[in-house]
């Protein structure tokens, strides 16, 4: 059983619904309202102020031009005729629903086969090298459509696979402005800045890869090859390593790995180590080398040597027993 606290609740949202203008809120809430009424036992004065908040949020209601469009000659609250006007309140709100929908449901298939119309347009003068007009067509739906998701990171991968790496950075940058959390548009980024031979850029664009997205084997590939590119092979190194212990398998890491390996550890180096596993074997290997270290003396000899000839000395030779002594009489 509703209780008249319940139902001015419902009439006090379906007002304030009405003051914004929601008026799809208000015949909701109003409709409930009307329907609680009905269905309950409230009588006398509260009845009475009841049904004069109603027919003030009534007037406010058809007020509103949607609702004068859809109801040319208007609608009075009567009394007694609660059920029969929530029933009326909600069959309104959910025609204008389902038509909204449905304009809403069109407006998204016009749009959506404006952009596959103008992309493809583009696509079409990338595929004969006219990069300007292609430009053009991608311009305008991108300009038109700001907010349609994916749309500026696939304008922008076209242009870069298609061979504009340089006029598709735009578009990638714009991309990632506007969808950070999209990993798309990172790895189109980077591979323009790969093809533009721009390493700088392309590393700090894994920067924001491996501290968005995390690393991964390919990510470490590309990285050792650009640090290869600037001729910093000890990074380059510590990149490929990275990829092998990801995947001991890759060809590409044991390539660059095997390469630079030797040359920067000599023969200390240990195929898959990193710069820091091959610095911490170093220093564990010089804490124990310096305690066998051999000192040398000015002469030339070194006390290694000498202590080696002290234990080659023979010992001295034992007292016999008292008892198995021999004495010589002359």
């Amino acid at each position: 059983m509703s209780s008249p606290k319940s139902i001015k609740e419902n009439i006090a949202r379906a007002k304030s619904y009405g003051q914004r203008k929601d008026y799809m809120r208000c015949l909701h809430a109003l409709s409930l309202s009307l329907d609680e009424l009905a269905s309950s036992q409230v009588f006398g004065r509260e009845k009475f102020e009841i049904g004069i908040l109603i027919d003030e949020v009534f007037r406010q209601l058809l007020a509103m031009e949607e609702l004068k469009r859809v109801l040319p000659r208007g609608l009075k609250y009567v009394k007694g005729q609660e059920k029969k006007l929530a029933a009326m309140l909600m069959k309104i709100h959910n025609t204008i629903k389902n038509a909204l929908e449905k304009a809403a449901v069109e407006k998204v298939r016009k749009q959506k086969n404006q952009i596959d119309k103008f992309v493809l347009a583009g696509q079409k003068f990338l595929m004969e090298k006219n990069v300007k007009e292609a430009k053009k067509y991608f311009r305008k739906i991108t300009d038109a459509f700001p907010e349609e998701r994916g749309l500026l990171q696939d304008v922008g991968s076209r242009l870069v696979k298609s061979g504009f790496a340089a006029d598709g950075v735009e578009y990638l940058e714009r991309a990632i402005e506007k969808t950070p959390s999209d990993s798309r548009p990172y790895i189109s980024l980077l591979l323009a800045y790969e093809m533009m031979t721009e390493q700088d850029k392309a590393l700090e664009v894994i920067k924001d890869i491996v501290r968005r997205f995390g690393a991964n084997e390919s990510i470490f590939i590309r990285q050792a090859k650009l640090f290869l590119g600037k001729r910093m092979y000890t990074e380059a190194y510590d990149a490929a390593a990275a990829a092998l212990k990801v995947n001991p398998l890759n060809r590409e890491a044991k390539k660059i790995s095997d390469k630079l390996g030797p040359k920067i550890f000599g023969r200390g180096y240990t195929p898959g180590a990193t710069v820091s596993d091959m610095k911490a074997k170093s220093s564990g290997g010089g804490a124990k080398s310096n305690k066998e270290s051999v000192s040398f003396n000015l002469d030339g000899s070194s006390s290694a040597g000498k202590k080696e000839k002290a234990a080659k000395k023979k010992a001295p030779a034992k007292k016999p027993a008292a008892s198995k002594a021999i004495k010589l009489d002359f």
